[in-house]
């Protein structure tokens, strides 16, 4: 590939990958990482339609701050931001977020002066079988346009299996992970710095600042590549990983340094090509038809 122009179709939140946030909420602070203490805030996708005259909902849309982003999800955890009968994890002014523009730090704290919290993993099990569908509570769902008014009609709420809105906040670690504070105190499966759920009135900072990145590179396939790449998510075909450089909705102009070492074999004789595009969450990279997109690329023969 010699070149390749497109638009940043992905908002600061990825809507299929980063619009969940996953923690625990009990009344006791020991054991509280269990599958009936889980909870969820969650935003719906910036396209999201909504059945006629349904509002108890919050939409994911473009921030122009961290601050913009903390404010909506403040909005999605008080009472009237979303409903239990589509997200069965969400409990009204359950958690609350706050940014510290001075340490660039996003800080969770619980909503319920008796309620303890604490982040959970994107690999937690109890997590994954949300994602999956295979909790007890069943999926995530949207009260769509197309639905009839039920959760049994409604939309499952698009996902990724290896992401949540948690590592975008800065919340990074995983089930197992043992943060930098890890104590005699701390429990698997509280995924933060301490390991230790916090009560009202005590913030949970951040392990790291928020990545505010829909996804970090459009990733390149041709059909007609039969020696290429393959990414870590083991899709084949891989020509060319695009760094994305430009903000949301701005051109991404990208230039390879050359092309004298080839990486690929390509058929002896070539009527059609398929170029498809995936983000860093291996979810296809739209491009609208209102958008131009160029790629540019040369095929040689030894």
């Amino acid at each position: 590939m010699l070149s390749c122009n497109l638009i940043n179709t992905t908002l600061q939140l990825n809507d299929n990958a980063h619009l969940m946030f996953f923690y625990y909420y009990s009344t006791t602070q020991s054991g509280i990482a269990t599958s009936s203490n889980l909870r969820c805030v969650r935003l719906l996708p910036s396209n999201y339609v909504p059945y006629s005259g349904f509002t108890a909902y919050t939409q994911n849309q473009y921030f122009n701050s961290v601050a913009e982003l903390v404010a909506q999800l403040n909005v999605a955890s008080a009472t009237g931001g979303d409903s239990a009968t589509y997200n069965p994890y969400w409990v009204a002014n359950g958690i609350t977020f706050s940014y510290n523009s001075s340490t660039r730090k996003i800080s969770v704290a619980s909503g319920n002066a008796t309620y303890y919290i604490a982040p959970a993993g994107f690999d937690d099990p109890n997590v994954q079988a949300v994602l999956k569908g295979t909790a007890s509570s069943g999926y995530i769902k949207m009260n769509a346009y197309n639905s009839s008014n039920t959760y049994a009609s409604a939309t499952i709420q698009p996902v990724s299996l290896n992401f949540t809105m948690n590592a975008r906040l800065g919340f990074s670690l995983d089930y197992i992970g043992r943060g930098t504070w890890w104590n005699g105190s701390s429990q698997i499966g509280c995924a933060t710095s301490t390991g230790v759920p916090q009560l009202y009135g005590t913030s949970i900072v951040a392990d790291t600042n928020p990545i505010l990145l829909g996804s970090q590179n459009v990733n390149v396939y041709l059909d007609i590549v039969v020696g290429g790449g393959m990414d870590s998510l083991n899709n084949k075909s891989l020509l060319s990983s695009i760094p994305i450089s430009a903000p949301a909705l701005n051109v991404i102009a990208y230039t390879t340094s050359g092309v004298d070492a080839p990486i690929v074999s390509v058929p002896n004789e070539i009527y059609s090509i398929t170029v498809r595009l995936l983000d860093d969450n291996g979810i296809e990279y739209t491009q609208s038809s209102a958008y131009n997109c160029e790629i540019s690329m040369v095929i040689s023969y030894d």
